[in-house]
């Protein structure tokens, strides 16, 4: 795990996609919302935030405002953020469960997608599988709010995307992506120095 103080981690983590998958993995490992949410505005905010959003398809502000750790970020969103750090998540057993179950599987192969459209509607296929009543006596919300959430057409919130996670016993594992997006180089964070001339 990744410790030290926010400014430590930030210069860490910029522009270093295996340790933002080291330190999102730890984040997200015990599917909770509030420590999900301050790792994901603590990585944004280690990079240039107006390349970062030109690489996830996002504006600027709509960038800031989603990870600024505020409000509870849609799951398409975060993976559009993974995906222009070079990371990619993908879903695992949790910790304490010894054998790797048929749904970490499944959910893995629906985050496994390249487009989160595509991974919402997958996600929503696996929870359809399940007893969708007992599903949502588990979760402690209606069995209509379980199809409305996860019917494949609404974008979750990731604190609902992480509940279903903590009730299935599986995780969130963010990991380097194995063919990176060739980008220009991003610019250092902060405006340029200025250079002084000197005057003949």
């Amino acid at each position: 795990m990744l410790a030290g103080n926010e400014e430590d981690i930030a210069n860490l983590v910029r522009d270093n996609p295996a340790a933002i998958a080291i330190y999102l993995s730890d984040n997200f490992e015990e599917n909770e919302i509030l420590k999900a949410k301050t790792a994901l505005s603590l990585v944004t905010r280690a990079h240039n935030v107006q390349i970062l959003a030109r690489d996830a398809g996002l504006r600027r502000d709509t960038l800031y405002r989603t990870f600024g750790g505020r409000i509870d970020p849609q799951l398409s969103r975060v993976l559009r953020l993974l995906e222009a750090l070079n990371v990619k998540a993908r879903v695992t057993p949790a910790s304490r469960i010894a054998s790797p179950s048929a749904i970490a599987t499944r959910l893995s192969q629906a985050f496994a997608f390249d487009h989160p459209t595509d991974t919402i509607r997958e996600l929503s296929t696996v929870v359809k599988s399940q007893n969708v009543t007992s599903l949502a006596r588990e979760l402690g919300i209606m069995r209509t709010t379980v199809y409305k959430t996860f019917g494949g057409t609404v974008d979750p919130q990731l604190s609902r995307v992480l509940s279903l996670f903590e009730t299935f016993r599986v995780r969130l594992e963010v990991v380097p992506s194995t063919e990176p997006k060739a980008r220009p180089p991003r610019p250092k964070l902060g405006r340029p120095r200025k250079t002084l001339v000197e005057r003949p």
